[in-house]
């Protein structure tokens, strides 16, 4: 099999940092190099990396604090296989992935790049951690269609990307420094002719109960995809105009909640008490997100 790299974006992970490895050196055959891009790490996220240098063939570059665009961009150009996974830090990889990604890389040139599903592991209590792995997006996200079936975008938290159809496009793009940089590496590939597509194996993303921070820099992130990608990812679409109407006027929040109430009922492995209070978070959430994009555009 065709060598691969590795590309993990790190800062401060030193909770998950030693898991993430651990799992590459299951891989290690066919690991070409392992390119690190930290953040400006000030816990034992470096010490951990040295420790693993003498069992993976390491490169540690720093982002410059210039945000994710950059980082993954930077990554990929420092390696030197066919093939490129871009794995976050939190991400524990299933090793069957990387044998399974390969394959169908070689033998489907149509497509650019092929993703796992994520199953978020949250180790914290509390509802906001509850939510956090329990969320709709999540159901939606691991009932996505796999291959053969094209998916519309890619995550960039356990994807193989093929290394010619990275260069085709130019890489990851600088401008994307909040997020969305998966949406737009994505986008540009299918717009190149490229097929992207899921594969029903599943990873482990051990994920922290980050709420207002996060959805805030996701709904900052809109207006950025849409200015690039607006015949893709126009943005205002049905669902953002009544969050921002809802927004706007408090009392339309409870048309919002009813909305999901009907969603998260739906979902299986829920308790009655679950389907009551997820659907309030989720309308915070969207909340949160949609003020963060109100915000970007008032700065822009």
């Amino acid at each position: 099999m065709a060598s691969v790299s590795f590309v993990v974006l790190t800062r401060n992970s030193s909770r998950t940092i030693r898991h993430c490895l651990e799992a590459l050196t299951h891989v290690s055959e066919l690991v070409g190099e392992v390119v690190v891009v930290d953040g400006g790490s000030t816990d034992d996220t470096l010490k951990i990396l040295k420790e693993f240098s003498v069992r993976l063939p390491t490169k540690i570059l720093s982002d410059e604090g210039r945000g994710l665009g950059y980082a993954r961009d930077i990554g990929w150009r420092e390696s030197t296989s066919p093939y490129v996974v871009m794995l976050d830090s939190d991400v524990v990889l299933e090793p069957k992935f990387v044998h399974e990604a390969i394959k169908l890389l070689e033998s489907d040139e149509g497509l650019a790049a092929v993703s796992a599903k994520l199953r978020p592991v949250v180790q914290e209590r509390g509802w906001s951690a509850r939510f956090q792995a329990h969320n709709l997006a999540i159901y939606l996200h691991l009932s996505e269609p796999c291959y053969p079936h094209t998916a519309v975008a890619l995550h960039t938290a356990c994807t193989m990307f093929r290394r010619a159809a990275l260069e085709q496009v130019g890489g990851f793009d600088h401008y994307f420094r909040l997020a969305k940089e998966d949406s737009d590496i994505s986008f540009r590939l299918r717009k190149a002719g490229y097929r992207l597509s899921y594969l029903p194996i599943e990873v482990t993303h051990m994920e922290r109960s980050r709420f207002w921070k996060t959805n805030f820099r996701y709904g900052r992130s809109y207006v950025h995809i849409s200015k690039k990608h607006w015949d893709m990812s126009p943005l205002w679409t049905f669902k953002n105009v009544a969050l921002t109407v809802a927004l706007l006027f408090p009392p339309l929040q409870s048309l919002i909640y009813l909305h999901y109430l009907l969603k998260y009922s739906r979902l299986d492995g829920l308790s009655w008490f679950d389907k009551l209070v997820l659907p309030g978070l989720e309308v915070l959430r969207q909340a949160v997100r949609t003020s963060g994009m109100l915000y970007e555009l008032l700065k822009t």
